[in-house]
């Protein structure tokens, strides 16, 4: 038996978690699993087969990380007290190295300790690189260079408690060093960590004809698909750590390197030659240097003939495309995976933040990709329980030191039931003779809701106001948030008694659970006394309860139990709106933002830029979720979307940017402790307008609005700028009957 066909046993590590996928691919390479307890050591999988095997793995494997060959093992007696560094040279100095390679070559050592072996690694790969120079001394009177970066031969040393073990890797560099990756993006996940994501949701099985990455940063999801779906072997383009071994068999490995070639140059050419690519590939990245580096990889992968059928392309998430992919039939053969790696932890700096873009992802899976299948990394399980799939798998991996979770299933399609409004029927109520002094309170509340219901549907609108205070004694608002009611009870005033004034309270809220026919746990209420200063925005609980609501092509996060508003000014839906229609192109200015909801309907509009003022970082914070639940990047290299904790004057006097569209809604009366002085609306409005407009392009809108009742624009505006006012257009048709909710103009530079 030729040494090339003696079998023997190697070690094949891999990132753990990943023991059983890479037993499965390396059988299929023709290994044979070395029976041992436990089934799998952690990292690794121990098999036996012929050199060819070994040099197969190193070439094929997409999910290995090295492939060792094991040169021997030294027995240590366990005491308590252990010099684990001598014992390793020791060994190392009693082996004859140069069996393995000659005193010409260049070498590393690298040291891999069990758990509860306690060491100083980079002595002890000093001590045993010590042994094997002396080693060549005593037997050659030369010795060998070592080279940490570019050696011809890696050695690997276990150590471990009761024995230690030398190796020869194979490999060399880590296995999941494709070669290709000549262009980096922050955070690259590892191309075998990739390949097994891909391997799990089934990818190698030929079964898509569609793959999907919105978020493709370098392209290591995409590339490592289109490896698979060409037969390129992974290691094809690299070199190994046996070349310099002496036990190497040129002959072999020139054959594999052939046969691989061939089977890559065969496949390539039956996908892209044919009349219609059986294959289309999207890869979507909000960094245009991401899109370059995904390209450039590609090439440097062998892959630029595929480039035709792949959509490479700078896009948001809130930038989909403009196709929706459908279940899988005869007349639609759609079947895609969509699969990413989102920008998770740091770069979003809180769960929350991380919560918004994961619910931002699937709503948009829900909707372009109903009933297709799914392969999300999260950093945390929580992260990934909001996407809405099925048939659910759940892997833990390690990225490095890292865990990571990949969730996989098929996408549910989006509930097709009507809103409820459209689902609401007038209902036939009467109320208990002991309650019959709210029954001219249903009666309006009843008449309320008919009377909106038909120009809601009409115009999509789910958040609405449908009572406000409209009859005295029921002094109370009441605002309709798709299926959920939020309750605000004006504070009676002294004369009032107040068990009279709770009793009757009491009523209109089992009043608006039964017209409406909606269980307690959707009904929210506070009680609004009279402001002052922030007090509007001061935190009231600390539940941390956001709900989901949709606002023309917005998703926008509301809060009904933490702060006395809820994070969405009903009032100014028609101003969010318009600001959206206007925005395309502009750069857009948001002054005391709250949570930046005009500034996320500027942005889904096209706007060139935003850019939010406001002094609480809470909402701010607010904001950015916002922006993450609608797929928009707020990390963006070009600072596209823009967010500034500041008070709002000192922020405009002391920039310089210029803005196309800008819009103000300031509080009526502000004493924060985040600045001296007051802000006082009637007061400041003609120092604030001034100063903003300073920042307007000389063709640009300022949209200005309070809801100061008593409010009058200085008389002197006028006179330096063309101004207009736009109330009447800017109030709903829920907020007719209360036309004195706010004020607002429209403010422009006079023609030159």
């Amino acid at each position: 038996m030729t040494a090339s066909a003696r079998r023997s046993i190697y070690h094949i590590t891999c990132a753990d978690g990943l023991e059983r996928l890479l037993a499965e691919e390396v059988v299929e390479l023709g290994a044979t699993i070395v029976d041992h307890q436990p089934p799998f050591q952690q990292g690794r999988v121990i098999i036996e087969g012929t050199l060819e095997t070994a040099y197969r793995i190193c070439l094929w494997s997409r999910l290995a990380s090295r492939v060792l060959l094991p040169l021997f093992t030294v027995e240590v007696e366990r005491q308590d007290v252990r010099d684990v560094a001598e014992e390793l040279f020791e060994a190392a100095r009693d082996f004859d190295w140069s069996l393995i390679f000659s005193p010409q070559s260049t070498f590393v050592v690298r040291i891999q300790t069990e758990r509860d072996v306690k060491m100083n690694s980079q002595f002890a790969t000093l001590r045993v690189k010590d042994a094997i120079v002396d080693s060549f001394m005593d037997s050659h009177g030369r010795r060998p260079s070592v080279d940490t970066q570019n050696a011809e031969i890696t050695l690997t040393v276990l150590a471990g408690l009761r024995s230690h073990t030398f190796s020869l890797d194979l490999s060399g560099d880590s296995l999941h060093r494709r070669g290709y990756r000549h262009a980096m993006t922050d955070a690259p996940l590892k191309e075998n960590l990739a390949a097994a994501i891909l391997r799990l949701a089934n990818w190698h099985t030929n079964k898509y004809n569609t793959l999907i990455d919105p978020m493709c940063g370098s392209g290591t999801f995409v590339i490592e698909a289109l490896l698979m779906a060409t037969d390129r072997a992974a290691g094809l383009n690299r070199r190994f750590g046996f070349t310099g071994w002496s036990g190497h068999d040129g002959q072999i490995w020139k054959e594999l390197k052939l046969e691989a070639q061939d089977r890559f140059e065969a496949a390539l050419s039956k996908l892209v030659d044919a009349d219609e690519y059986p294959l289309i590939v999207y890869a979507f990245d909000a960094d245009w240097e991401a899109v370059k580096a995904t390209r450039t990889n590609l090439i440097a992968a062998g892959l630029e003939r595929c480039l035709p059928f792949i959509k490479l392309e700078e896009r948001t998430l809130a930038d989909w495309p403009d196709f929706h992919l459908q279940p899988a039939t005869a007349e639609h053969p759609d079947t895609a995976l969509i699969i990413t790696n989102p920008p998770y932890g740091e770069r979003l700096g809180d769960k929350v933040s991380n919560r918004a873009l994961y619910q931002g992802l699937g709503y948009n899976l829900q909707k372009f990709a109903p009933s297709q299948t799914a392969a999300i990394i999260a950093s945390q399980i929580e992260q990934a329980d909001v996407l809405q799939l099925t048939n659910i798998s759940n892997t833990r991996l390690m990225n490095g030191k890292l865990p990571i979770y990949i969730r996989i299933g098929d996408i549910l399609p989006t509930s097709a039931k009507p809103s409820f409004l459209q689902a609401w029927q007038t209902p036939n109520i009467q109320l208990p003779e002991e309650s019959a002094s709210a029954q001219d309170f249903v009666n309006r509340l009843i008449k309320n809701i008919a009377n909106l219901k038909k120009q809601a549907v009409r115009e999509g609108v789910s958040n609405l106001r449908i009572y406000d205070a409209d009859l005295p004694e029921f002094n109370l608002a009441v605002d309709l948030y798709g299926d959920q009611v939020h309750v605000q009870e004006y504070a009676p005033p002294k004369i009032i008694d107040p068990e009279k004034a709770k009793t009757r309270f009491n009523l209109a809220l089992a009043a608006v659970r039964q017209v409406l026919n909606l269980p307690r746990e959707n009904v929210y209420i506070k009680t609004r006394a009279r402001q002052k200063g922030n007090e509007q925005y001061e935190k009231k609980s600390d539940t941390g309860k956001r709900l989901i609501v949709q606002e023309g092509r917005a998703r926008l996060y509301v809060n009904f139990t933490d702060y006395l508003d809820t994070g969405l000014f009903l009032d100014h839906r028609p101003m969010r709106l318009k600001i959206a229609q206007e925005a395309h192109g502009k750069h857009f200015l948001n002054l005391y933002a709250y949570t930046c909801t005009a500034s996320v309907h500027a942005a889904l509009g096209g706007a060139a830029s935003t850019t939010s003022v406001d002094l609480s970082n809470t909402y701010l914070d607010w904001g950015k979720n916002n922006f993450a639940l609608n797929g928009l990047t707020v990390d963006h290299p070009d600072q596209q979307h823009q967010f500034f904790a500041a008070e709002v004057f000192e922020w405009l006097k002391e920039g310089s940017e210029m803005y196309d569209l800008i819009f103000i809604d300031p509080p009526t009366f502000s004493n924060s402790k985040k600045f001296f002085g007051t802000f006082d609306i009637q007061r400041d409005h003609m120092s604030l307008i001034k100063r903003a407009m300073n920042r307007l392009t000389s063709d640009g809108v300022l949209y200005f609005s309070n809801n100061f009742r008593r409010f009058e624009l200085d008389e002197l505006l006028p006179e330096m700028f063309e101004i207009k006012e736009i109330t009447q257009s800017t109030i709903g048709f829920d907020f007719k009957r209360n036309t004195k909710i706010h004020k607002a103009w429209e403010i422009r530079h006079f023609p030159v």
